[in-house]
């Protein structure tokens, strides 16, 4: 699990080169104004996330509670407020190994004041229903966290942001789908294809409600691709998205893939729907 995570939030020093040769990587991802690069573990999309959101627990004695436990309600106001949610695991997992510095990144506006705890339920019952109502015809979601039936965000308190993993599937064929909600970093407050995970395929998209999208392609080889999608809302939230059709695993000390679907399971298209769900939000 160290390992995976280490790959996940290995920091990249330098851009992307102007001609990308990814055969034997899986990708890379550039964001705010440290970059980082998020690596796909072919241990399975479960240890893949949860290492993704490995840090201290945030609340003292916090562990997942077991299944069929208690539901928690959401606060009144709130998006989800009507429906409880009944959350599978720890608002954030124990540690296995070293953390990561505090990021101390500029944000656009204040940071949010909702407790972590609050925010986790609130964003899980938001793309709780996203998932049931938005996902194309014949795909399905499922959980990535280990004991999970339905998915569910995280908190990593380190980076401060919500993620979220999931497991798409279309009868055999299968992909992985990242999701993560955060505060909009003053590098990325003017979206430019620059910052997307790869500039030589991006489209930058305006929305009416004044709110930015960067679509971005990457091949990772033949018949693999990944795409890429970082909405920033003018409320100071960014939601980052990103799916593909193949996982990778170490032999040596190279990476293999294997192709898990003819395509990715959503288009670039849908992807940008999915991030621009109105209550995906860190301001309610």
């Amino acid at each position: 699990m160290d390992e995976i995570a280490r790959e996940l939030r290995n920091a990249a020093a330098d851009p992307p080169p102007s001609r990308i040769d990814v055969a034997g990587l899986i990708h890379a991802e550039r964001l705010r104004h440290r970059q980082r690069t998020w690596v796909w573990s072919g241990t399975g999309v479960a240890a893949a996330v949860a290492a993704a959101v490995l840090t201290p627990a945030l609340l003292t004695g916090a562990t997942a509670p077991p299944p069929g436990g208690p539901a928690v309600a959401p606060a009144p106001g709130s998006p989800t407020a009507t429906t409880a949610v009944r959350l599978c695991a720890g608002v954030t997992p124990k540690p296995t190994g070293p953390q990561p510095p505090l990021q101390s990144y500029g944000t656009v506006r204040t940071r949010p004041t909702e407790p972590p705890a609050d925010g986790v339920v609130r964003l899980t019952g938001v793309v709780r229903d996203v998932l049931r109502t938005a996902l194309p015809a014949g795909v399905r979601a499922e959980a990535a966290l280990p004991g999970c039936a339905e998915p569910q965000f995280q908190y990593h308190p380190r980076y401060r942001e919500y993620e979220l993993g999931v497991t798409l599937r279309r009868g055999e064929e299968r992909g992985l789908l990242l999701l993560r909600v955060a505060p909009t970093s003053s590098a990325e407050a003017t979206p430019t294809c620059q910052q997307s995970m790869n500039p030589e395929d991006c489209r930058l998209i305006r929305h009416a409600d004044g709110s930015t999208s960067l679509a971005s392609r990457l091949a990772a080889g033949p018949g693999r691709d990944q795409l890429w999608t970082l909405l920033v809302r003018r409320d100071g939230t960014s939601v980052l998205a990103i799916t593909n059709n193949f996982r990778s695993q170490p032999n040596g000390k190279r990476m293999e893939s294997t192709t898990t679907a003819a395509e990715p399971l959503l288009t670039i298209d849908q992807l940008v729907a999915l991030t621009r769900a109105p209550d995906l939000t860190l301001y309610p």
